[in-house]
């Protein structure tokens, strides 16, 4: 996991810390932002490291397979079940199972895979008798565990059984410090695999390095392997950064996706707080976007004068609470 921004070496602690405990780990973050990779890594500095590491993605698999492939099955306990299959709780005994997207699962299999974690115990599909299981389970999500906990979409047992202890893998746009080290390492990357010979305009540089990244980590190497790819030689401009960036904007260039956050009424917030926190986010987001109050004001559709007494009254709001206020 690249990246020496503060953010990062905090989050390298955090998985030293988390790795030396037998508790269970819920690794939360976007799309993107390498919770496998922080999973392997728990998993190689915890003393279960020279026993193996299994991991499933459970948004990969059909409902109707997932439970087989967890807990396994007996010969004859379904159609086309010719014989026994051990599960990927017995696969990983004694060491590490890794449960990424988890929030896809059932209500189901959520009760049933509870009941693993807390009886350390498994039952094969068909089978009579459980089998003990000496595992350390990991599981990952990119969507809000406790929003879907509010809504019934998922079990609140299970969620606090999950986040006995929690790491969170900040987005890309958050730490813009580690994109120069990520971009060198992965160009190198795509150049050896390729036997290209590339070099990145600096004003290239500077485009990839300001862009949000939505699809974070995982987006910033599609795009270098697009460029690699589409260079055969050379060095490659910020014009065909653009380019391959404009391929992302699939939604009307001046439409703004505001925080997640701005979905949530924080408990005791009225309704005129939570509607100063979602103006002072989209005031924030348009900012960034178009790059100063001015050309925000303009989006708005009000004057900048306006806007920064708006914004000021944010702020003056915000300080009162420790909130985080709007950048003039």
């Amino acid at each position: 996991m690249l990246g020496s921004s503060m953010a990062m070496r905090r989050l390298d602690q955090a998985i030293s810390r988390v790795a030396r405990s037998k508790h269970i780990v819920l690794i939360t973050g976007e799309s993107g932002t390498g919770k496998t990779t922080a999973a392997q890594m728990i998993h190689d500095r915890s003393n279960r490291a020279a026993a193996p590491f299994v991991d499933i993605n459970c948004a990969a698999l059909p409902e109707t397979l997932i439970e087989s492939e967890l807990f396994g099955y007996e010969k004859g306990a379904f159609t086309g079940a010719t014989a026994q299959k051990k599960g990927l709780f017995e696969a990983a005994e004694g060491g590490t199972l890794f449960l990424d997207e988890i929030g896809e699962l059932k209500l189901e299999l959520q009760a049933k895979l509870l009941k693993a974690i807390e009886q350390k115990k498994i039952r094969r599909l068909g089978a009579t008798k459980d089998v003990d299981c000496n595992v350390r389970v990991l599981a990952a999500s990119s969507r809000n565990l406790q929003r879907m906990v509010k809504n019934g979409t998922f079990r609140e047992d299970l969620y606090y059984r999950l986040a006995v202890l929690e790491l969170d893998i900040p987005p890309l746009r958050d730490r813009h410090d580690d994109i120069r080290e990520l971009v060198a390492k992965q160009l190198a990357v795509e150049q050896e695999n390729a036997g290209l010979s590339l070099q990145l305009e600096s004003k290239a540089l500077t485009e990839l390095v300001s862009y949000n990244w939505p699809g974070n980590i995982r987006q910033l190497f599609n795009v270098l392997a697009r460029l690699a790819c589409h260079t055969p030689s050379g060095t490659i401009t910020a014009a065909q950064v653009r380019s391959e960036l404009a391929r992302f904007r699939t939604l009307d260039p001046d439409t703004i996706i505001l925080p997640e956050h701005c979905n949530t009424l924080l408990a005791d917030e009225s309704l005129d707080d939570f509607s100063t926190r979602v103006r002072g986010a989209v005031i924030e987001a348009v900012r960034e976007i178009h790059g100063n109050m001015s050309r925000a004001a303009v989006r708005l559709k009000c004057d900048r004068s306006s806007l920064l007494r708006i914004a000021g009254r944010i702020n003056s709001r915000n300080d009162k609470t420790g909130t985080t206020s709007v950048a003039a």
